[in-house]
């Protein structure tokens, strides 16, 4: 039995509920160290790229 919603996506939420969820992430990107400026973003990522493995994950032998 088929129904008339079968396959397609629901209504989209009110705006008000999209603009407090986007605030929630905003605010939860922050709190996690998250940046918006470019410099910051490339800092971190170099420190990252150069990080050396954790050995226990190297022992694991996991191969990604």
């Amino acid at each position: 039995m088929t129904t008339k919603t079968a396959g397609k996506m629901p209504p989209n939420p009110k705006p008000h509920q999209d603009k407090a969820q986007r605030q929630r992430f905003i605010e939860a990107a922050r709190e996690a160290g998250a940046s918006e400026d470019e410099a910051v973003f490339r800092e971190n990522l170099k420190r990252l790229a150069s990080a050396k493995p954790d050995k226990s994950e190297a022992k694991k032998g996991r191969h990604d």
